[in-house]
């Protein structure tokens, strides 16, 4: 989970609304936008965006594009609250990098007119929007106004902002250091070390090879803080996710401690590590459980350690067996069942190719189909072959197949959507399995 933003704050209450990114401006402007006076003390920009200082602050550096801010931020659409980053973000301002305004009226023009300690009001007309031909949220309507109370806490330029990080994570270095040292002293453990920084203990050593990028490891494990406190666990009922872990290594899907901790081990190890937080979540708040700058303590049992393809053949081959199917393999671990053989000639690359359709998880469950008019697409499907327009499993696969043919082809997760899945309909590593028929081929 990231750290909470100004953006991702505005996106989630669907108050901030993007044009189109545009290209870079060939020479920033200089000058600020002209402006004039509005009822209520407000001045109004040349773009239409409203705005007021409520509050003079401090600050003598006005925001820049590529400026880092902190700001609490409170917006309402007339005086109903959309938002408020205080209780959205336990208090603390939300951070922000400033960007060129996407659209006339952005509230990023406001905030570049503010200097740290000002605190401000900026209106803007939802007509405004609506002139732009911007898509509206759901609720905003004619008439309805946009109202931002900011409070703009600091700005640094980008450099600054990076050289403090810079310097922080150092310090919190030989802060994590010290205080794994004085828990594995205090508890009378005793501890390997990482060049990086991770500490772990081997329980019990496993068999085969370690872990490496590409392979699929099954984990349970437990989570806690140095005081003790477990935050999460598939092992423990309390957390109610009892069931292993699954991740493929190397694709950054876990935090680093995790990554190079599994390196470590081989299946059926079980070990304890002692992770910095520059290896966790940093000076991110994960949740109230894990607070920023934490070291975190994972007990963990590798039930499970496999090459993907290694699991996706045993997943079509128990598939084969359950549905009594006799398929052939390719090299590349495809398999195909032809169910009616067609004529003529197979198509080659390049050739445009229509094709009838039905996809599926190895459960049974379909997830698109050109046949089945729940799917609402009904006429063949058309590509052209061998260029990489859909995936893996199906270029290799209708190439197989003759005009008129009827096939199912199994088709493993590295030849369909890999580790990242589709959407919400196809899993991560997921095998797909496709029943088709290839109607045409066109020269």
């Amino acid at each position: 989970m990231k750290k909470l933003t100004l953006l991702t704050l505005m996106l989630a209450s669907g108050t901030m609304v993007f044009a189109q990114k545009k290209a870079p401006a060939k020479k920033p402007a200089t000058k600020p936008a002209a402006v004039k006076a509005a009822p209520g003390g407000f001045m109004t920009t040349a773009t239409g965006l409203q705005y007021k200082v409520v509050t003079h602050g401090t600050g003598t550096r006005h925001a820049q594009k590529g400026d880092r801010l902190e700001m609490h931020i409170h917006v309402y659409k007339n005086d109903s609250s959309l938002f408020d980053s205080r209780a959205m973000n336990a208090g603390k301002p939300v951070p922000f990098q400033v960007q060129e305004p996407a659209f006339k009226g952005d509230p990023i023009e406001g905030f570049m007119k503010m200097v740290a300690g000002d605190s401000a009001v900026m209106r803007l007309p939802v007509d405004s929007l609506i002139k732009q031909n911007k898509q509206m949220m759901p609720g905003m309507k004619a008439g309805d106004m946009l109202v931002y109370h900011v409070v703009l806490v600091s700005v640094k330029s980008d450099a600054e902002f990076k050289t403090e990080q810079q310097a922080k994570a150092a310090a919190q270095v030989k802060i994590d250091e010290d205080a794994i040292v004085a828990y594995l002293k205090k508890n009378n453990i005793k501890a390997q070390r990482t060049a990086s920084g991770l500490y772990y203990v081997i329980h019990q050593e496993g068999t085969g090879e370690t872990g490496k990028p590409g392979v699929t490891a099954s984990v349970n494990y437990t989570g806690k803080l140095l005081n003790g406190k477990a935050f999460d666990s598939n092992t423990d009922p309390e957390f109610k996710h009892q069931q292993p872990f699954s991740l493929v290594l190397g694709t950054g899907s876990v935090i680093k401690g995790w990554e190079e901790g599994l390196a470590l081990m081989k299946k059926g190890t079980k070990a304890t590590l002692y992770i910095p937080s520059g290896l966790a979540y940093g000076s991110q708040d994960r949740s109230p459980s894990i607070p920023a700058n934490s070291v975190l303590v994972f007990d963990m049992e590798i039930v499970d350690m496999a090459n993907q393809s290694d699991i996706d053949d045993k997943a079509i081959q128990q598939y084969i067996k359950d549905h009594n199917m006799k398929a052939e393999k390719t090299a590349s671990g495809l398999y195909y069942s032809v169910s009616k053989q067609g004529s003529g000639e197979k198509p080659a690359n390049g050739q445009k190719v229509s094709v009838n359709y039905t996809g599926m998880t190895t459960d049974g469950r379909k997830f698109d189909s050109n046949v089945d008019s729940a799917f609402h697409h009904v006429s063949p499907f058309e590509f052209t072959l061998g260029t990489g327009s859909v995936i893996k499993g199906w270029d290799e696969g209708i190439a197989l197949l003759k005009p008129g043919t009827k096939a199912t082809l199994l088709i493993p997760s590295g030849m369909g959507y890999g580790s990242r899945g589709q959407g919400g309909a196809i899993p991560p590593n997921a095998v797909l399995i496709f029943d088709v028929e290839l109607v045409d081929v066109k020269k």
